[in-house]
């Protein structure tokens, strides 16, 4: 994206203002999605939506549904954001969400509950956008509506890291504040009996008064965003005088392949006078925004973050792919689905699922009643602990991943390598959930310990194993005119193993109890140790990472005496 200047040719300011108020809207949302996981277990038991073993799959359904809803009515919200405009559909989606968090705090019912997480999918477009890139691309992007917002507020390349390292931050920081408050609002008559009686309204509702406060907040942010937030869609600014856009030649075909690198966005289509970011796709979509997530996963093999809060790219002089040429891009006729990218996308996919696995196991594990005497292994039940000694654990879980992801990450890479760092997470990663339970025997002074340790390993595997592999994916793509299609193949896997895996996991938990859920989940990390051995190893020599928020930049050289294509036993 070549840099664009205003009228007196003066280059143009970072948007912090709209940026601001973007990240308002942002921040709203995952406090509505995160505040459920600190009690939807022991909610589930209180409404009978099943037998006392059946609760954990019953929990996990609610926490998927509304992934479910989002990838069934996404399209339809992406299509009404090009013609109607982004803000509409934002502030319409977060009108959603309160809704759908109202109905929830007031449900007697399981089912009404599990309506309640379905229609919040389905009313929110804000995570619903599949964009055409160029032709010569031929393939589809996701994006969100909002991360498409900030596509069309930044206008040069410098200020991209920025700016989309703003939302995977905003949303870490919804999500601790979020797991914190259903913690320690859920049963408020049960807590704090002298300011809310038994007899009241939170008595008789008593899941309504964190998602009563996660709906003053939405308002909050709707209000501000009807009143500040700018339309960012020429199309939608323009929509009165059709004629503006349509007439003499002002709409025009983007087929610029000199500007197709890893900053551009996968979403480029028409433009009019400037590039004009679509939200429509033709083929089907699974998101993962619905789901409760400590840190943001997103990612985007054309931009440079990864899904971290870091700006990553390779140095000119590194052994990379053409994908780093900004220039001269030709269309792509060969394979683009090689054996390497193959192998990688089904490693994320593994770890992407027994990741979400965890973020649903933890709390059912300790809100769930030991089956054994105190002291004793248990492998059938739980922890025993309260709703809110769940939230504040799920709030210091999300505190470690945004203070690994911002501090040890780059330091960790960059020290250890792409390849080495990949290698070694994935092959320690299932200790994470082998030790789970093992916590139950503890001396009571040691379990908290024990559960801080479940969370720092998690949490450090996930924030390492993810970047690399798609550096490492971005890396064997043959060309950046295939990467829209690269990306749409990991995407959609990981975001569909990450929305079957709550109930999956959840079955497995109600079978054979939480010894069996973890193991199964340490089992699938065991998967992708021996699926390590048939993938070809791809080295990334020189990589430079700049953290978007602090502006830091660090870099390393990769041992450059090591050539050619070696297992993972190497």
């Amino acid at each position: 994206m070549a840099p664009q200047t205003v009228e007196n040719g003066a280059t143009p300011p970072f948007p912090l203002k709209q940026l601001t108020i973007l990240a308002i809207c942002r921040f709203s949302e995952p406090i509505a999605f995160n505040s459920i996981l600190a009690y939807t277990y022991v909610m589930v038991q209180d409404l009978n939506g099943g037998e006392d073993k059946d609760t954990a799959f019953y929990a996990g359904l609610l926490v998927s549904a509304y992934a479910v809803a989002e990838a069934l009515t996404a399209i339809g919200w992406g299509a009404l954001s090009d013609r109607y405009g982004r803000k509409p559909v934002v502030l319409f989606g977060l009108g959603g969400v309160a809704i759908s968090s109202l109905i929830f705090g007031l449900a007697k019912n399981y089912w009404v509950a599990l309506l309640a997480r379905f229609i919040g999918g389905a009313l929110n477009g804000n995570v619903a956008t599949y964009i055409k890139i160029p032709k010569q691309a031929q393939a589809n992007g996701d994006k969100q509506v909002m991360q498409t917002m900030v596509a069309e507020m930044v206008k040069v390349p410098e200020h991209e890291p920025a700016a989309y390292a703003s939302q995977p931050f905003v949303w870490t920081l919804g999500g601790i504040i979020g797991s914190a408050m259903g913690g320690f609002l859920a049963q408020p008559a049960t807590f704090y009996p002298s300011l809310f009686p038994a007899d009241g309204i939170f008595g008789r509702y008593p899941y309504l008064l964190p998602n009563l406060v996660s709906v003053v907040i939405i308002i909050l942010a709707i209000i501000q965003g009807i009143i500040f937030l700018e339309e960012t869609n020429p199309r939608a600014k323009s929509f009165s005088s059709k004629e503006a856009i349509e007439g003499d030649g002002a709409v025009i075909e983007d087929d610029d392949d000199s500007r197709v690198d890893e900053r551009t966005p996968l979403t480029r289509g028409q433009r009019v006078q400037h590039p004009r970011i679509s939200a429509v796709s033709d083929r089907p979509i699974i998101l993962e925004e619905g789901l409760p997530m400590a840190v943001e996963q997103s990612f985007d093999l054309r931009r440079t973050s990864f899904g971290t809060v870091h700006s990553i790219r390779f140095t000119p002089d590194a052994h990379t792919n053409p994908i780093s040429s900004q220039t001269g891009i030709e269309e792509y006729m060969g394979p683009t689905f090689n054996f390497t990218i193959i192998m990688l996308t089904v490693a994320l996919v593994l770890v992407s699922y027994h990741q979400m696995a965890f973020a649903t196991l933890l709390p059912t594990h300790l809100l769930d009643r030991p089956a054994a005497p105190r002291g004793q292994l248990d492998l059938i039940g739980g922890l025993g602990y309260t709703v809110h000694d769940v939230g504040i654990y799920l709030a210091i879980n999300g505190v470690l991943g945004l203070l690994i992801q911002g501090l040890i990450f780059p330091i960790f890479v960059n020290r250890v390598g792409v390849w080495h760092s990949f290698i070694w997470m994935v092959v320690l990663y299932p200790t994470s959930y082998v030790v789970m339970p093992f916590i139950g025997p503890l001396p009571a002074s040691l379990q908290s310990p024990g559960i801080y340790l479940a969370m720092v390993l998690q949490s450090l595997f996930g924030i390492v194993v993810i970047p690399t592999a798609l550096i490492l994916i971005k890396n064997a793509t043959p060309s950046s005119t295939v990467l829209g299609r690269v990306n749409g193949l990991a995407m959609s896997g990981c975001c569909f193993a990450r929305t079957i895996s709550p109930p999956v996991v959840g079955i497995i938990y109600a079978a054979g109890g939480s010894a069996a859920a973890w193991f199964s989940c340490a089992g699938v990390a065991v998967l992708g140790i021996l699926q390590l051995f048939w993938v070809p190893r791809e080295h990334v020599h020189d990589i430079v990472m700049e953290s978007a928020i602090l502006g830091k930049t660090i870099s390393h050289s990769e041992d450059r005496n090591t050539n050619g294509e070696h297992g993972a036993g190497d």
